[in-house]
């Protein structure tokens, strides 16, 4: 018992700092819900973590934003950074430090007074907007209507130009546009078949250097750090959308398995870990016997779903670790697997959460399946002894 818990405990001790969630939990406000909004008057002088289906943040927070949410909004003053996901992003407010942002469409209308790293279908820095250093993503679609103080590195389909860029410019694109109130202070390299397009008025003031592709047949010139991206965004809202059905159908099921889970994390993980064992043993057995067959592609289905359910299941658990004296099940799970599912595309860190959320989720299915099985077989004795 004494290595079990040994070993849970660093179990968690990993899975929590790869989150980033380090220090005192009083030096942190989580916020959860399906509408989660700071006020314009209202002032959270931490980091700010928060999940829901809309966000808003029109008030100040004095301290670095994590957020996901399907719906998006800044339009306060954010001493900090901003690391955020989202379906759709506008940002009003001002920055005073980096964004890194996911979405299918990130607008950015305000300053921001360091770098900005972005990955969108659509990303706009529109003509209030202001990155005070570097720009860095991959979109399919480009528009810089504002200023970039210094280099802007992506790779996207089409590149537009109609406001300022203090350096270089670098990346792929099919199409590089400049307006006719475009400036590109430095040079300019890009791999693409087309040569770039000045409109009358527009301007690059260094060398620009085209660099055909090698393969000529290939038309897909967004990178593949941009495809990861947008699989990113869009696992993250099938799975938000997933779990938040499950949670909604079962808030009292997922409440029991994870307090009971936490009383015991360390049986948790070994149940865990003998399922992940035990289970492929058994199908490839009935799968080598004739008979087996039909019983082994059961197993297998239903092994598949559990599977499914493995994040949903972990995730709700570290919302619970996160918010302990919270009440709201939507709150707990939106957290929890927005955390878990952003984790698992970062290298390496992601195959450790991963790995640590299947044997949690995984020993919390089948510690229930196993409870539910028990729980028959009393009523099934107690029938038999009326009749």
């Amino acid at each position: 018992m004494k290595y079990i818990k040994l070993i849970t405990f660093s179990l968690c001790l990993v899975f929590i700092s790869s989150l980033v969630f380090v220090g005192a939990a009083g030096a942190q406000s989580f916020e959860a819900g399906n509408a989660i909004s700071v006020a314009s008057n209202e002032t959270v002088n931490s980091m700010l973590f928060t999940a829901g289906n809309s966000v808003d943040i029109a008030g100040t927070v004095n301290g670095d934003v994590y957020c996901a949410a399907q719906t998006l909004t800044i339009s306060g003053t954010i001493n900090g950074d901003v690391i955020c996901a989202g379906q759709t992003v506008i940002i009003t407010g001002k920055i005073n430090g980096n964004v890194r942002l996911i979405g299918q469409t990130v607008t950015i209308n305000s300053p921001v007074s360091g770098s900005a790293t972005i990955g969108a279908q659509t990303l706009i820095i529109d003509k209030d907007a202001t990155i005070g250093r570097d720009l860095l993503g991959g979109s399919r679609e480009v528009t810089i209507n504002g200023m970039v103080n210094r280099d802007v590195v992506t790779a996207a389909t089409d590149l537009t130009i109609n406001g300022k860029v203090g350096g270089n410019i670098k990346g792929t694109t099919k199409n590089l546009n400049i307006g006719s109130i475009g400036l590109v202070g430095g040079n300019v390299e890009y791999t693409s078949n087309n040569d770039p397009v000045i409109t009358t008025g527009g301007k690059i003031v260094g060398k620009v250097t085209r660099t055909t592709p090698k393969n000529q047949s290939n038309t897909n010139y967004v990178s593949p750090i941009a495809f990861s991206i947008g699989g990113l965004v869009f696992g993250l809202i099938a799975w938000l959308v997933f779990a938040m059905v499950l949670v909604a159908m079962f808030p009292r099921t997922f409440d029991e398995i994870t307090q009971n889970a936490m009383k015991k994390p360390g049986i948790t993980v070994l149940i865990g870990i003998l399922g992940a064992i035990a289970v492929p043993i058994l199908i490839f057995i009935l799968l080598i016997t004739i008979v087996g067959i039909p019983l082994a592609l059961l197993t297998l289905l239903a092994w598949f779903t559990t599977m499914l359910l493995v994040t949903p299941f972990a995730g709700y658990m570290l919302g619970q670790i996160i918010m302990p004296k919270s009440r709201q099940p939507y709150g707990i799970m939106a957290l929890g697997t927005a955390i878990l599912v952003i984790t698992y595309f970062i290298p390496i860190i992601g195959f450790i959460t991963l790995l640590i959320a299947y044997l949690f989720g995984m020993g919390m299915i089948l510690k229930r399946g196993k409870q539910l099985l028990y729980r028959e077989r009393i009523t099934l004795k107690k029938s038999t002894k009326k009749a």
